[in-house]
């Protein structure tokens, strides 16, 4: 009887383990879900501080012809151009819809006081971008007519996040070539010691950090030649998953997959309140990309937190206490 019951237990964690290896999106990935970054910038910032370069090609209709108006080139032409937003920037992600394992998001990059470079400087004051992806909920990545192309940058699964080698962007760009992002490093130790702020709420370590590699690129088109390379850092909630803030030099994947090839995004009050808070020798820190600015997402009590490393250690450890408890009642019934 006590093998039968010691296999049923290990059977049973078998599959809460093999049950939880595989969950990738979180309870609260449901239709109406949002969640919006900023990068403010106030009116007496330094200009020129914030970059974002589009190819012509990669935009969608939609993208496309909210800048004609400022372009003088064809949705299909080769072609990059300078986009410097000297105002706030938002970046949110909206879940339009959940069904049959996949799920629809929005993702809307809006400028504000942008300064567009080519062909002819030309000024807009609002300017929005915009794209909706399919997530495939069962791999946790977006696809495009079946083909894994990325991985969301606004939330990772806390119980298993991608580790080091994992894709987060898998996508082929016009004259440039396959562009394959990697996660290069995962920690659990990034600002350990310090609390940091958003402009939603202040957040308690401990945090998940995850780096990117960095891809290289150089593009030519009949009148423009553009070099640099393409990363991605951030801070995430390990209660939620939720991306809490990115570094400066950052451009999430999913900005990428609609045509945005590398950006610099800096809050400039973020950056100002993180200079004093180093002058101070505070416990606080800012990060100095997109800050956590709006989400209908409740947090969670905050409560403790460990790296999770495999979860079949926290179910090794219940057997071990399930088959101590089926030991010390044979010993009872022996003794008595």
């Amino acid at each position: 009887m006590r093998g039968k019951i010691t296999l049923a237990l290990w059977v049973l964690i078998f599959y809460l383990g093999a049950t939880t290896v595989s969950a990738s999106t979180p309870a609260w990935l449901k239709p109406g879900t949002y969640v919006t970054y900023a990068v403010i910038v106030p009116k007496d910032a330094r200009f020129g501080t914030n970059i974002v370069m589009v190819k012509i090609d990669m935009l969608n209709e939609r993208s496309f012809e909210a800048l004609s108006r400022y372009l003088h080139v064809s949705r299909d032409e080769n072609y990059v151009t300078a986009l410097w937003p000297t105002g706030t920037s938002y970046l949110t992600f909206r879940v339009l819809s959940v069904e049959n394992d996949t799920a629809k998001i929005l993702v809307r990059l809006e400028l504000h006081d942008v300064a567009i470079e080519r062909p002819d400087l030309a000024n807009a004051s609002v300017l929005v971008l915009s794209e909706v992806l399919t997530l495939d909920l069962r791999t946790g990545m977006y696809v495009c007519n079946g083909t894994p192309v990325g991985r969301p940058s606004f939330f990772v699964d806390p119980s298993n996040p991608p580790g080091p080698g994992a894709i987060l962007l898998n996508v082929t760009v016009p004259e440039g070539g396959d562009w394959v992002m990697r996660v290069k490093n995962l920690s659990y130790s990034r600002y350990r010691g310090f609390e940091v702020l958003t402009h939603l709420r202040t957040f308690h370590p401990p945090f998940i950090y995850l780096e990117s590699d960095v891809i290289r690129f150089n593009l030519h088109g009949p009148d423009y030649s553009f070099s640099g390379g393409t990363s991605f850092s951030a801070l995430y909630d390990p209660s939620t998953g939720l991306m809490i803030a990115s570094d400066m030099f950052s451009t999430p994947p999913e900005l990428v997959l609609m045509g945005v090839v590398s950006s610099t995004m800096e809050d400039v009050n973020a950056s100002r309140a993180l200079r004093k808070l180093l002058a101070e020798n505070s416990r606080k820190r800012w990060l100095q990309g997109w800050n956590l600015y709006a989400t209908n997402v409740e947090f969670p009590r905050e409560r403790s937190f460990r790296a999770p490393g495999s979860p079949f250690v926290y179910y090794f450890v219940l057997a071990v206490l399930l088959a101590f408890a089926v030991g010390v009642g044979d010993f009872r019934r022996w003794i008595g």
